[in-house]
């Protein structure tokens, strides 16, 4: 995932003498990578990578706590900036809706009405924030929603609350229920969405997806239900996956933001409500929090850092090092809760922010283990390599095609109408007119149960059979196997896993005859239709002497085979190959009707 942040907007949670040309590099050398530092007129724009693990540093919040820890180990101050001003909020009133939540789906709920708000564009300064982070500003109660997101971290939503009728319920949705979303686009639900209704038995919210359109603030709108929950990530990832929705906000609930984090988030929003809208508070604040956040330790011995870092640190600059991400006498914060679970998870962190440039580099004193390759791997790379040492183009394909063929599986959520199956052969992907191979993956039906992977080999695009043919034959001397491929006028389909069990990498060395071969060559006349291979098999099944077979020449239907007779035990001459020589024109007519072409 990747984030925009502005220089402007950091300094807004942070103090440091540092630039940002040099934030972004400490950052870069010890925290989320900056892939980018824009300049834009009179401020800078950081582009930023988040790893999926690091949900907190989805905001500017999370980022400015990584910099404050981060910028002293390269000598620059820096300090997290803190609000000093309570908010002071009102629970003397009612909340005038009912609610009823599913705590398994909603782990902390929380809500407030703000009403007399005003709707109208957001101060400049905002928008300009807004816009440089990449979201568009609307107006100043959607630009609310989507700057508490960005600053801290927590996805929010606002409802015209005079649009409710009267009570809200979270549950999950019943399959071939429908609802239209803010962006008018009309969803009918597969079932088990988390979803919000109200007394009037209308869905009013996709819950971490988006809103309904039938609760919406628009340009009349004066009384603002405000939202801030964490959900069940699993359900999120599900509905935003089967129904093509990747919001920036579901991509954050479906990694469990802190839900911590959750009522300073509110109260922000209403702060922010007052300053931008004119809005007051106007119930008191629900927050359902059955099962409150319970801080855990993990701690690493010294010993243990020092010998995965390879470095003499002492336990005053690992407890400093810890202390600056809020690690508190073994206390993991609670946005970190999710990643750090083990002794080793403080050793890394206390290894980044240490510096892994700072870490010793020193080869291995000891010999290089053996290392074995894993032999079907193996086996693949020798086949890619020598395929495209005859000639062949290694080419790459979709795993999913648009034509229902028989036996392959359609997928549920296909995210466009040319890729809906799962493929379960290689050739429908292989209409090219040049020779190439692709090794990959089939997917085979199994009842109940995810489809069985199968490694498949197509070799293709050959307008000529018998050089076709020839390529397969190589491939399967190389394996040292008889040929067992499918072949058509112009592919060959191979499935590899029981080929690649029964080759013989390395066979077994035997010994050449120390008795000269004779060698003589055969044509017989041939009908149509008649495949070669099964030919070549039965000459070579009549006698042991018999040692090599090729087809060397055609003309029409003649075929010329070049026949090798040679023993490991005695001389062989014209007279003890006679009688093998009858036998092959003897089971060649009776098997295949063929002629003679000349005369023995």
């Amino acid at each position: 995932m990747n984030i925009s942040i502005p220089h402007s907007w950091l300094k807004e949670f942070l103090t440091t003498d540092a630039s940002p040309q040099k934030i972004a590099e400490c950052l870069s050398f010890c925290g989320p990578s900056v892939e980018k530092l824009t300049k834009a007129s009179d401020d800078w724009i950081y582009e930023i990578e988040v790893t999926t693990n690091r949900i907190d540093l989805m905001s500017v919040l999370g980022l400015a706590r990584e910099a404050a820890a981060i910028l002293p180990q390269f000598g620059y101050k820096a300090k997290l900036k803190t609000s000093s001003t309570l908010l002071e909020v009102d629970q003397n009133r009612s909340f005038p809706l009912k609610v009823k939540v599913d705590h398994q789906l909603c782990p902390r709920f929380t809500a407030v009405v703000i009403s007399n708000v005003t709707i109208k564009l957001s101060p400049l300064k905002i928008k300009d924030r807004l816009e440089k982070s990449g979201i568009r500003a609307i107006n100043n109660v959607v630009d609310i929603s989507n700057y508490l997101m960005r600053a801290y971290g927590q996805p929010v939503h606002t409802f015209d609350f005079d649009k409710i009728k009267s009570a809200i319920i979270l549950r999950l949705s019943r399959k071939g229920e429908s609802l239209t979303t803010l962006d008018s686009k009309t969803f009918t639900l597969p079932g088990g969405d988390i979803v919000i209704e109200d007394a009037g038995k209308r869905l009013i919210d996709l819950c971490g997806i988006m809103g309904g359109l039938n609760s919406a603030v628009d340009n009349q709108t004066k009384n603002v239900l405000l939202f801030v929950q964490t959900y069940s990530p699993t359900h999120i990832r599900r509905t935003s996956m089967i129904l093509g929705q990747r919001s920036e906000a579901a991509q954050i609930f479906e990694k469990q933001p802190d839900p911590e984090q959750v009522m300073p988030v509110l109260l922000a929003g209403i702060q922010l409500f007052k300053e931008w809208a004119g809005g007051a508070q106007s119930s008191k604040i629900i927050n359902l929090y059955p099962h409150p956040y319970k801080p855990k330790t993990v701690s690493a011995p010294l010993q243990l850092i020092k010998e995965r870092l390879g470095v003499e640190i002492s336990q005053p600059e690992v407890d400093k090092i810890l202390k600056s991400l809020g690690f508190i006498n073994g206390q993991v914060p609670s946005w970190r809760a999710k990643d750090i679970n083990i002794p080793e998870d403080i050793v890394e962190e206390v290894a980044r922010i240490y510096g892994y440039h700072k870490l010793p580099s020193q080869l291995m004193a000891t010999p290089i283990p053996t290392n074995y390759p894993e032999t079907d791997f193996y086996l693949e790379q020798q086949i890619k390599q020598w395929l495209a040492g005859w000639g062949l183009t290694e080419i790459y394909t979709n795993s999913l095609v648009s034509e229902n063929i028989p036996g392959q599986l359609k997928i549920k959520n296909a995210l466009s109408a040319d890729w809906q199956y799962l493929r379960n052969s290689l050739a429908p992907s292989h209409t090219q007119n040049f020779p190439a191979f692709e090794i990959a993956n089939i997917y085979l039906p199994r009842a109940g149960k995810l489809p069985e992977e199968r490694l498949q080999l197509i070799i293709s695009g050959f307008k000529d059979f018998a050089k076709l043919k020839g390529i397969v034959d190589a491939l399967f001397a190389k394996f040292h196997l008889p040929v067992e491929a499918k072949l058509t006028t112009t592919n060959a389909v191979i499935d590899l896993e029981p080929i690649m069990k029964k080759a013989k990498i390395y066979p077994q060395y035997q010994p050449l005859s120390v008795f000269p071969p004779i060698i003589e060559d055969l044509t017989f006349t041939i009908p149509l239709k008649t495949f070669i291979g099964p030919v070549i098999g039965a000459i070579k099944q009549i006698d042991k002497i018999i040692t090599k077979v090729e087809l060397t020449k055609t003309y029409e239907q003649n075929f010329t085979f070049t026949i090798t007779y040679q023993s490991q035990t005695k001389q062989l001459s014209a007279l003890i190959i006679a009688p093998t020589r009858k036998k092959i024109v003897q089971k060649l007519k009776t098997k295949f009707k063929t002629d003679l072409v000349g005369e023995i």
